[in-house]
């Protein structure tokens, strides 16, 4: 065996289960394995469907690694989590009760104490899953089939968008609103042409739930989703809010996704003990279930100026780096492959996963009807004969001699037969022969409108037009990321950051300086041992000091950069 091979063929083996079976979610339904897992334990196995009573996420966790995921608890408890945090994902699946955490980076409570359902939305996601729209395989021991993929009926993965990390590739794809989501479909539905610019119009970029605003350009925006890749800058939002007595403070209202609000304070807080942005006093989490954090405006301060540096120096202003990567079907015998699309490719996966969806369930309900009408025929010709059939049925021996009988008297089939031995009395009373008569004409009539569907492209493309507008309808709202493209960038100024105080800039003879608030005695003053002050000079912290060196270059440095110690300072 050579080494080399086998290693290359082990590790392409790991790399290709990571990149399908974990880390990347499928365009077309837009989950990643486990959550399509999750999802279609708990509809379909647990019916924890919207209106069933809360179940303990610990049985959640254990049908879904049981029947369907042989990872780890933690990694399937996270995912469903996630899939309920209203600040993570922007339309949730899960119906979460219980601590479920927090914007701060709270932890979730333990999967014994939360109770976990599925949520409304979760239906237009998995609702047509029992109707063979979808292809199914075994799972990890071959004791039940799982969904391959999920029949959505809206665009889930820009919807909620995803992120991941895989072997050799990553994915990080935004949220964005529903209604613009399947705006932007509908368009493409009606014009397959259509171009990137265009579809912008619909979608104008991502939707985050947790608000904040998008400083993007509509250039910018467009070159995301025409290459799949680039930079969403995401800034938190905040209004100037008038206390009593006329004082002021900044509120800030929204975050950008993904951050941390808790590390968020603290780093404000930070910023102001250690006076970087004089303009601010105090900063208070006043948060409940919406975002509010109070920063205390200084007398006759600024609040534009001090929100300039907070973007530039905290998680405030962030960026969400786009990776459009996902699994996308290759239309070689359902396989799927990794693959960076632009925006027009991900609907145009989506809408072609819709039609086939489409396509499939008429196929089942047309089945499904044929194998009733088949019955109901049967059952018309007995009551054309119910005298005779009821006298063959009395004569008979048992269920199975009556069917027979029946079956070569009336030239039924053996179905046919059976459903007419197990008609009750009550169902050949004049008013239930006409109800079948009526079903039957009403059966016939629904396949000959189905044929009519399937033989159309057009109806088939009115029924999926027809499904997206009825989610439209009943789930879009309105945008949380407002896009504000900047005129012109903040720029700071630095001295607007710097205390005015007066000191003394003390420099050593070994090149050692320090600035202090008094210099009434030198003798106190530290400094490194057989070194001397060479000078010690009144200035403010606003000013600046030019040393020359011995070759002539010429260095400035400003005052409020000397440490201010009562130690020996910093060596320049």
């Amino acid at each position: 065996i050579s080494l080399r091979k086998e290693s290359r063929d082990r590790y392409l083996t790991y790399a290709l289960s990571v990149v399908s079976g974990r880390a990347l979610p499928d365009v077309r339904d837009g989950l990643k394995p486990v959550q399509r897992r999750i999802l279609y334990a708990m509809f379909q196995h647990l019916k924890l469907r919207p209106d069933a009573s809360y179940k303990k996420s610990a049985a959640v966790v254990g049908e879904v690694l049981a029947r369907f995921h042989p990872h780890g608890d933690i990694a399937c408890y996270e995912a469903m989590v996630r899939m309920a945090q209203d600040f993570s994902l922007r339309y949730p699946l899960v119906d979460g009760q219980g601590n479920f955490g927090s914007l701060d980076g709270d932890s979730p409570a333990a999967y014994r104490y939360t109770e976990a359902k599925l949520l409304p939305m979760a239906l237009e996601v998995i609702g047509e899953i029992n109707e063979e729209t979808v292809d199914f395989l075994d799972n990890f021991d071959a004791s039940v089939k799982e969904p391959t993929v999920l029949p959505s009926r809206a665009p889930n993965l820009l919807m909620n968008g995803a992120s991941g990390i895989a072997v050799g590739m990553a994915t990080n794809i935004p949220p964005h609103n529903l209604r613009d989501s399947i705006n932007a479909a509908l368009a493409l539905l009606d014009d397959p042409e259509i171009t990137i610019p265009r579809l912008t119009s619909s979608i104008k970029g991502p939707d985050f739930p947790t608000g904040c605003a998008i400083v993007n350009s509509k250039r910018e925006l467009n070159d995301i989703y025409q290459t799949g890749k680039g930079a969403v800058r995401m800034r938190g939002t905040w209004f100037v809010e008038e206390e009593k007595r006329g004082k002021e403070q900044i509120v800030i209202d929204t975050i950008p996704y993904g951050i941390n609000k808790s590390q968020l304070v603290e780093k404000i807080a930070t910023l102001i003990i250690e006076k970087k942005v004089p303009q601010l006093l105090d900063v208070r989490d006043e948060s409940t279930e919406k975002v509010r954090v109070v920063l205390e405006l200084a007398p006759e301060a600024e609040a534009e100026v001090a929100i300039a540096y907070l973007y530039k120096h905290t998680p405030l202003e962030t960026a969400f780096q786009v990776n459009l990567t996902c699994l996308a079907p290759t239309g070689e015998g359902g396989s799927i492959r990794p693959e960076l699309l632009s925006l027009k490719q991900m609907l145009q996966h989506f809408l072609d996963f819709r039609r086939e969806v489409v396509i499939r369930r008429l196929e089942f309900e047309k089945r499904n009807l044929l194998d009733r009408i088949h019955i109901l025929e049967g059952f018309v010709i007995i009551f054309d004969a119910l005298d005779e059939a009821i006298q063959i049925v009395r004569k008979s021996s048992g269920r199975s001699d009556a069917a027979e009988k029946l079956r070569k008297r009336f030239k039924l089939t053996e179905i046919q037969a059976f459903a007419i031995v197990d008609l009750r009395i009550y169902q050949l009373s004049k008013t239930n022969i006409e109800d079948v008569r009526a079903e039957l004409a009403a059966k016939q009539k629904r396949v000959k409108e189905i044929e009519s569907i399937l033989k159309s492209q057009e109806k088939v493309t009115g029924l999926i037009r027809a499904d997206l507008e009825a989610v439209q309808k009943e789930y879009g709202d309105n945008r949380r990321s407002k896009i504000t493209e900047e005129d012109e960038p903040l720029e700071l100024n630095e001295s607007d950051y710097v205390v005015q105080e007066e000191v003394y800039a003390i420099v050593t003879e070994d090149g050692w300086v320090k600035r202090i608030r008094q210099a009434n005695d030198y003798s106190s003053t530290r400094i490194r041992e057989g070194d001397r002050i060479l000078k010690a000079h009144p200035l403010s912290t606003v000013d600046y000091v030019c040393f020359v060196t011995s070759l002539g270059y010429l260095y400035t440095l400003r005052v409020t950069d000397f440490p201010s110690s009562s130690g020996y300072g910093s060596p320049l």
